[in-house]
């Protein structure tokens, strides 16, 4: 039997939120350190919060390590792809570190 890998998820906003992950995943999620995605901005919408391209910018959140169930999980929480793509970026690691992770992203708004 072979065990699948963790995934990165970099996070900005809801899926931070202890509460929501003992919601959606049954416990608290194994969070890498705080991480910056540059050349982003996060958006408010009247729907959700999104983040999109923006090379004067960037966004603070955290790096999330998750199984991937629970990132199939996540997908239907952020109801991929009806309101958001997961694409895979790469963000800053505790920083110093780059690394590629998933984010929910929306190029259109």
């Amino acid at each position: 039997m072979t065990r699948e890998k963790n995934k990165l998820l970099f996070a900005y906003g809801s899926l931070l939120d202890p509460d929501l992950q003992m919601q959606l995943f049954g416990r608290h999620i194994l969070s890498e350190g705080p991480a910056v995605l540059e050349q982003w901005e996060v958006v408010s919408s009247e729907e959700y919060p999104y983040i999109r391209p923006n090379a004067q910018s960037r966004v603070h959140g955290e790096v999330l390590k998750m199984s991937p169930a629970q990132l199939k999980l996540a997908d239907q929480w952020e109801e991929v792809p009806d309101e958001y793509q997961r694409e895979t970026l790469t963000v800053l690691l505790n920083g110093k570190e780059k690394v590629r992770a998933f984010a929910y992203t929306r190029r259109e708004g």
